[in-house]
């Protein structure tokens, strides 16, 4: 699919004020319109592919969906220059595969848990807590992401770790997040 790539920054506490600034910057002149065909869509004159860019901050306090939308028609010179200015700011920034993205779900005690799962260009998949599915779940996350470490509100699987081991891992992380949240500060 080249002509579309897709860009995830993720990280705790971003500077979500300087990436809107860069995204304002350096992005939204060269914004189109909704596609009709996601995996074959139609370029402005001038660009290389089309760039999807989705923001996940890791504080339940600042989630942020802002861009996930948006296309913009740029060419490789632009996006290397968006990331070369990204890269001052905190955060990881990482290109993924554009067909390679969704959601996954377990259930614990009759709650239905959310993720966000992409899978970066090199192979490692990553997993990232959606909220606004089930309040239940949200109040459980919400209580317990605060009380773990950084990195440990999302999950990275090496691309050789087989669907059982994500399946698991993913049912672990959501029960250690819980049980995190049960605990007293």
């Amino acid at each position: 699919m080249k002509n579309r790539k897709f860009l995830v920054t993720y990280g705790y506490n971003l500077d979500h004020s300087n990436i809107d600034h860069l995204v304002s910057d350096r992005l939204s002149r060269h914004k189109g319109w909704i596609q009709k065909d996601y995996f074959d869509p139609v370029l402005h004159q001038g660009a290389a592919f089309i760039l999807n860019y989705q923001i996940i901050d890791t504080n339940v306090a600042r989630v942020s969906q802002r861009y996930y939308l948006d296309d913009y028609h740029v060419t490789e010179a632009q996006l290397q220059g968006f990331l070369y200015s990204l890269n001052k700011l905190k955060g990881t920034h990482v290109l993924c595969n554009p067909t390679k993205q969704g959601h996954h779900w377990t259930v614990i005690d009759e709650i239905e848990y959310s993720c966000y799962a992409y899978q970066t260009l090199d192979g490692r998949d990553l997993r990232f807590i959606e909220y606004n599915n089930d309040t239940r779940a949200d109040a459980n996350m919400k209580k317990g992401i605060p009380r773990i470490p950084e990195h440990q509100r999302y999950l990275t699987f090496p691309s050789d770790c087989s669907q059982e081991e994500k399946d698991r891992r993913l049912t672990d992380w959501f029960k250690g997040i819980i049980e995190a949240g049960r605990q007293q500060p």
